[in-house]
């Protein structure tokens, strides 16, 4: 017997503290003594802290297991590669798949590590957790190999920088109304995180305090009125906002009703069990569901673009290790070279597969770059100009954007 939890974790999307820059940073004249324009980017070795929702540990996850017998251990890959797949390509059928029969053929070839660890005893006439459930098993798959086997077999990839999801949820438990935030609700917040992890969603509560509950009443949730709580929900600043009602009838059957707001849409679902813990993962699965057919792509190994990515308010080497490391992390980014410095703008020469639109719309998911119109020879009025940005060759698309703090 198996049992399958997830050991993902998201970078900071929103982080509240001001971070101040110097005010006299003398350009990046400090950046050509670490190498010209054209050469390789190099990795820099740093801990840094990302603005965007970008997600760690889509390639591992984490399976109960009663012991270490290898033909349990195949088993618990297996179904650990389930996830995996599902959670990359944001398609819960995405397992069935004909043509990926061939990679759970070769799934122990795809591990790069495994390990196990023991849970602590829970107490019980026997001390024993359920079905004899006593270790985990961790997996982590090679990347690489399992973005490959997805390419060829046509299944879109959904990448590491994920839209940030806000949720609300109101909650009506036999007469007793509640809506989850701050510590309100714990044990429904707990099943909608853990299966946020599952599906590789960066899922946000309210924190509930002061500042929301004057913004937001239980009947705006629970009616699910919409201006109110797009207006209760622009502090957070997330790119989607799931709205739930749940209600526990009297028959013991949990009932609720879902809304996610994206882009300026909305789509609706329903869920029903006598299990709350289900109705609450439908309300998850329904977002990740939604988003995963609407921003994963298919992505053509033989179509690749070539754009030039310039980045303006580039102040310091923090700052340039942060941007870099960012578009790195991009799914369509398939290698990165520094083409030029000039002030504090750093020029780089991305090989994206793709196209312009689709990297600009994945840039624009997190919370490191901000999109600006392109700046050429502009007139300050007293004798001043602004740094030139040169026209880029007709062989090269060019997108522009700012460093946010």
């Amino acid at each position: 017997m198996i049992e399958i939890f997830s050991r993902v974790t998201f970078h900071a999307a929103y982080s509240m503290r001001a971070v101040q820059r110097p005010t006299d940073a003398p350009g990046l004249a400090w950046l050509r003594l670490l190498f010209f324009p054209g050469c390789c980017f190099f990795a820099l070795i740093f801990s840094l802290s990302s603005h965007a929702a970008e997600v760690d540990g889509l390639y591992e996850t984490e399976v109960l297991v009663t012991s270490q017998a290898r033909d349990e251990r195949n088993e618990a890959i297996r179904a650990a590669l389930d996830e995996v797949l599902v959670r990359v390509s944001g398609d819960r059928n995405t397992p069935r798949r004909e043509a990926l029969r061939g990679l759970y053929k070769r799934s122990l070839q795809l591990v790069q590590q495994y390990r196990y660890r023991a849970l602590p005893r829970r107490a019980g006439a026997h001390g024993e957790l359920p079905g004899g459930l006593t270790q985990v098993l961790w997996v982590s798959f090679d990347p690489a190999a399992i973005d490959q086997a997805l390419r060829r077999a046509a299944v879109p990839l959904w990448g590491q920088v994920r839209p940030a999801t806000l949720v609300w949820v109101a909650m009506d438990d036999g007469g007793v109304r509640s809506l989850m935030g701050g510590d309100t609700l714990p044990q429904v917040k707990q099943v909608m995180q853990q299966q946020a992890q599952r599906r590789g969603l960066p899922l946000f509560v309210p924190l509930w305090d002061l500042e929301d509950q004057i913004a937001l009443r239980f009947t705006d949730v629970w009616g699910n009125f919409q201006d109110a709580i797009l207006r209760g929900s622009s502090r957070y600043a997330t790119e989607a906002i799931l709205v739930g009602r749940l209600f526990h009838q009297s028959d013991g059957i949990w009932k609720s009703r879902w809304t996610l707001y994206q882009g300026g849409e909305a789509a609706h679902w329903q869920a029903s069990s006598p299990l709350q813990a289900e109705v609450l993962s439908a309300g998850v699965d329904g977002v990740a569901d939604h988003l995963g057919r609407r921003f994963a792509k298919v992505f053509d190994e033989s179509q690749s673009v070539r754009l030039k990515v310039a980045v303006k308010d580039v102040l310091s080497l923090e700052d340039y290790a942060r941007t870099s490391q960012f578009l790195q992390s991009l799914d369509e980014v398939t290698s990165m070279q520094v083409d030029s410095l000039v002030d504090e703008t750093v020029t780089y020469d991305l090989l994206v597969r793709g196209n312009s639109e689709g990297l600009a719309q994945t840039i624009s998911f997190g919370r490191t770059l901000v999109e600006v119109p392109a700046v050429i020879n502009v007139d300050a009025g007293d004798g001043l100009q602004t740094p030139s940005w040169e026209t880029v060759d007709e062989a090269y698309d060019q997108l522009w954007y700012r460093l946010l703090p």
